[in-house]
């Protein structure tokens, strides 16, 4: 049930966020919104438990590349800076264990039930400043930024390897506060229109860091308004 209410939060919020931005004067100087959809990659760290670490037979596979985007909206000021307000979905990773009676996950050792599978889906928003060389004025015109900020990520997911109990649960399907950083390039095709290409990293840590962190390398569009 709780998982259910935070995809409907989400889907509000997101809805909440369109229509403000959308709702400013269209030609309004110095909006933007960018929509980036590419490769996500995942630092996932699984590692057999200490109790079978040399074990020959112990087999783990994890897929740490999925595909996912970033959507941001924002607004720059004169002087090249602005403020930067994000939603983004990473898509997923997953760990594969077979033969294995411990594994380690996070620094973390769990006990497995039976060979299975451990899903991690990765969505949050953020917020932060961004610093733009232009605003992509005149076709085929070039402009470069950089932002900074903070997210609030959410890690869900499931799992047939250890029952979802509460010890794995608590520690690994959780949500925190981290950092944010990305680059981008874009490239004018049309009035207040241009091609993008970024890279993003977010940290899934508690501190405002960038441990643990994910990424996604992205094209897409860049809207002026």
């Amino acid at each position: 049930m709780l998982k259910i209410n935070m995809i409907h939060l989400k889907k509000l919020l997101f809805s909440i966020v369109f229509l403000l931005f959308f709702s400013f004067n269209l030609y309004a100087e110095g909006n933007y919104i960018i929509i980036n959809y590419g490769i996500s990659n995942h630092d996932v760290g699984a590692t057999a438990g200490s109790k079978n670490a040399d074990s020959r037979t112990s087999t783990i596979t994890t897929d740490d590349d999925d595909l996912g985007f970033i959507l941001s909206v924002g607004r720059v000021f004169e002087g090249n800076w602005g403020v930067d307000l994000m939603y983004y979905d990473l898509g997923s990773s997953s760990i594969a264990v077979d033969k294995l009676d411990f594994v380690k996950i996070d620094n973390l050792e769990y006990e497995t039930k039976t060979s299975g599978t451990i899903t991690n889906d990765i969505s949050g928003y953020g917020f932060g400043l961004i610093g733009a060389s232009d605003l992509d004025s005149g076709i085929f015109g070039m402009s470069f930024y950089g932002k900074v900020g903070v997210h609030a990520w959410d890690k869900s997911g499931s799992t047939s390897l250890l029952d979802n109990n509460n010890a794995f649960a608590g520690s690994f399907y959780n949500q925190g506060i981290g950092g944010y950083a990305g680059l981008g390039v874009g490239v004018n095709i049309h009035e207040n229109i241009s091609l993008n290409i970024s890279y993003d990293t977010l940290g899934l840590t508690n501190d405002a860091g960038f441990d643990n962190s994910s990424s996604l390398l992205g094209a897409g569009l860049k809207v002026n308004f």
